[in-house]
């Protein structure tokens, strides 16, 4: 089924007509978008410019839109990411306001029971015509639990309650009739959701990058959203085919997904001045310093000295890939990924609205002229 989703590209393969490289946008609905930054050019966040950027990429044939889920921001100067929208209703005006792109909303499964999730979600799949996709997190930062009175459970704990969690939603997703049901963390008489789903089964997408986390998102989801720990090329290629083998071992197809944050100008060196403004010049790094340390200590995905290496790459793009460069040095590092075997990017930049126009007039006639996407 899928009908909606296929229609926008994001789960058809190339053998479908589908993108070598798919391209979503995301943590646009956060203030900073994914920079830990002073810069005044940094995405202030306002809903205008959320429905703006969501048409541009829309209408430019990009695959997805992610928003991140934040409930609060990591202070300093900067106060990173204080300003957010709550994903689901996000999710709900952004598909109202756009016409083929597949909508995400962030989920912290310890923080939303499965049913007002299976709901929410079903709502939006109906204002959205099938373009929904829900990304279940487990969460990791422990000031978020503290402003709920919820304690963080340990690593694989955590998944153990998502496993059922997603267990229950797509039951009350698929379930005709009304069920009890009683698990290790959650039980109920005569569970029941209308409207079901518009899409059979709706897709899942997860961030596991721990063990845990992998063998999480290689048994029950439909994408994974990776953080490359980029020591070399060799071992990000490994990282990510080691997700696949995963999966298909799991008896499952799963994509790989992964965050890059885009600094693209006419030639390198502006690039480059463009980069160094705003993280070394105005980079937030007593902040950038402070994340490293919580999400060391708390999401078991990267060790202590891949971490403190990742400062930089923090302020530049929390933590993503960087595709910097020339739009043709920009395509030609598109091309890496794709041949190690990614299968989208999740775009971030400094200035969403100034940037994009810029990746659409210019980038993505290249990608097309390379074979890795078609024209929308």
């Amino acid at each position: 089924m899928r009908k909606g989703l296929l229609n926008s590209g994001l789960l058809s393969s190339t053998s479908t007509g589908g993108n070598c490289i798919k391209l979503g946008v995301m943590a646009f609905n956060c203030s900073l978008g994914s920079t830990v930054t002073l810069d005044d050019r940094a995405w202030p966040m306002t809903w205008a410019d959320n429905q703006s950027l969501a048409r541009m990429a829309d209408a430019a044939g990009f695959e997805a839109l992610l928003p991140v889920g934040r409930w609060k921001g990591y202070g300093g100067e900067s106060n990173f990411n204080n300003r957010s929208f709550e994903c689901f209703t996000w999710a709900a005006g952004i598909a109202a306001s756009t016409e083929r792109i597949a909508v995400l909303a962030t989920v912290h499964a310890p923080l939303v029971h499965p049913l007002a999730a299976a709901k929410q979600a079903a709502t939006v799949e109906h204002i959205s015509n099938g373009r929904f996709v829900l990304n279940l997190v487990c969460g990791w930062n422990r000031s978020e639990f503290d402003m709920f009175g919820i304690d963080m459970a340990g690593h694989a704990e955590r998944y153990a309650y998502a496993t059922e969690w997603l267990e229950l939603v797509r039951r009350l997703w698929t379930d005709p009739d009304a069920f009890d049901y009683k698990g290790q963390f959650f039980a109920g008489k005569d569970i029941w959701s209308q409207p079901k789903p518009l899409q059979s089964p709706v897709p899942v997408m997860n961030a596991g990058s721990s063990p845990t986390g992998q063998a999480f998102s290689a048994a029950h989801c439909d994408m994974n959203f990776v953080m490359l720990r980029q020591k070399d090329e060799a071992s990000d290629r490994q990282q990510i085919a080691n997700l696949k083998s995963m999966a298909v071992t799991a008896g499952r197809q799963s994509q790989c997904w992964i965050h890059v944050y885009v600094v693209c100008r006419p030639t390198e060196r502006e690039a480059r001045e463009y980069l160094d403004a705003y993280v070394h010049e105005r980079g937030d790094w007593d902040t950038a310093a402070r994340m490293v340390t919580m999400f060391g200590l708390e999401s078991d995905t990267l060790d202590a000295a891949v971490l403190e290496d990742f400062k930089f790459h923090f302020i530049a793009g929390h933590g993503g890939y960087p595709l910097v460069g020339t739009p043709g040095q920009v395509v030609a590092q598109m091309e890496k990924l794709s041949s190690m075997g990614v299968d989208g990017l999740l775009i971030s930049w400094l200035d969403y609205l100034g940037e994009c126009p810029y990746w659409i007039d210019e980038v993505l006639p290249r990608v097309e002229q390379a074979g890795q996407r078609g024209t929308p």
